[in-house]
């Protein structure tokens, strides 16, 4: 259940975005009522002019005004200004239409403003560090300061049109807005030029849908479902393929891929390094490429044999990667309860080494109870006892750890602490007399 939970969000994600690229990208182009092409686009008034790290240089355009006398040349010298309002007239004076000029306007403060949202983000960067795990970008779009300075930029951006056009033009809400103005593409995809990605998310968009498609008939979560899907993937990245050179196709699988992004939901708290993920990445790929990337092995018994016998090939492979200490890591990050429990000591400010020794404790826990369950020796009252007694102490040691106000906020967190339950269900409460 957990791994179909993964999987359906790891095909969202992918889905959301591609459809939110090509939002963006068929923004509406300027009016097709302006009378010249215009090549160049003006510098911003003094008072912004320090957003602009290098002022454009002036193209000469030639701009033909036609009237019932004579055909009039201007050099685009005579109208571009610093000062928007000095422009606004210029254009005015060359007899450019006021929507022309509301649309010249607009697209020239967006563009000044595009430059300022991408400076908001973390280092002014926009590269996308495709081997952290969760998704870090959609962490830093709901960042609280993020947020709030992207939102003074907009009503800044709205101020100036407003004060030079007399109002701002209407806006629909964008889900690119969330990203800081900018194409989250453009960052995830930053090795590759703007054409190409246009192309890979064309790819990426038809064949999501026929992976959703795939999922439909129930048979999704068992052995044919997951043969479809991966039927569906490897045309998909046959035709990229088409598109990419084996070099930029191995990088969009490092960004893009159903591994990739099963990686990142699964290793939060692995925290791999560059190096890290794409050994891991290589090796993981080449095993989901044959039996699925969501975990579900095959029911017939010889494939069973071959699928049982290459992931313990992987998983020795991994662990020469990454070494004895930094495996431990890894497949720890990997259990659905340690998950919770570190996501939990994150939220109480406690640490990982905290959700690392809770870990450690449940894990003997849960060995000294399967014993007992073992015994035959052990009538039933017995076995009852010795395993509430092991689930008392445990919790004293997990209260040890947490603190007392820690372990009464552990038991209301269910993934991290149902495993309590499991070792000895919760005493009756006495009958009231």
């Amino acid at each position: 259940m957990k791994a179909k939970l993964l999987l359906l969000i790891s095909v969202g994600v992918n889905v959301a975005l591609a459809v939110a690229y090509f939002k963006k990208e068929q923004a509406p182009a300027a009016s097709p009522t302006s009378p010249a092409v215009v090549e160049s686009v003006a510098p911003a008034p003094a008072a912004f002019a320090a957003s602009i790290a290098t002022p454009k240089p002036k193209t000469q355009v030639i701009v033909q005004t036609v009237t019932n006398t004579a055909v009039q040349k201007i050099d685009w010298r005579m109208v571009e200004s610093a000062d928007y309002r000095q422009y606004i007239a210029n254009l005015r004076a060359i007899g450019c239409p006021d929507e022309t000029i509301r649309d010249l306007i607009t697209a020239d403060v967006t563009k000044l403003y595009d430059g300022r949202f991408k400076a908001l983000r973390p280092g002014g960067t926009n590269k996308f560090e495709y081997w952290k795990p969760g998704m870090a970008m959609f962490k830093e779009m709901a960042d609280e300061t993020q947020v709030e300075k992207r939102q003074a930029l907009s009503r800044e951006k709205r101020a100036l049109l407003t004060e030079l056009l007399g109002s701002a033009p209407e806006e629909k809400p964008d889900m690119m807005a969330m990203f800081g103005g900018g194409n989250p593409f453009e960052r995830m995809l930053d090795f590759l030029p703007s054409g190409k990605q246009a192309q890979a998310m064309e790819i990426e968009q038809k064949f999501a849908a026929k992976l959703m498609k795939s999922m439909d008939g129930g048979g999704f979560g068992d052995a044919d479902g997951m043969k479809n899907m991966l039927k569906v993937q490897r045309e998909k990245e046959a035709e990229l393929a088409k598109v990419l050179t084996p070099a930029e196709l191995e990088d969009y699988n490092l960004r893009m891929s159903q591994t990739a992004n099963m990686m990142r939901f699964q290793l939060t708290s692995f925290d791999p390094s560059e190096q890290e993920y794409r050994e891991v990445f290589k090796v993981k790929k080449k095993f989901d490429d044959e039996f699925g990337f969501a975990g579900i092995p095959p029911t017939d018994k010889a494939e069973r044999e071959k699928y049982d016998a290459a992931k313990k090939e992987l998983e020795t492979q991994i662990k020469q990667t990454l070494g004895e200490a930094r495996y431990t890591d890894y497949e720890r990050a990997q259990d659905y309860v340690y998950q919770g429990l570190y996501r939990f000591t994150e939220k109480q400010q406690l640490g990982r080494d905290a959700a690392n020794k809770v870990f450690d404790m449940k894990k003997v826990a849960e060995e000294q109870a399967k014993k007992i369950r073992n015994d035959s020796a052990l009538s039933s009252e017995q076995r009852q006892a010795a395993l509430a007694g092991i689930r008392s102490e445990t919790e004293t040691a997990v209260t040890g750890v947490l603190g007392a106000q820690g372990y009464e906020a552990f038991k209301k967190a269910s993934q991290a602490s149902n495993w309590l339950k499991q070792l000895s269900p919760d005493p009756k409460p006495a009958k009231q007399p």
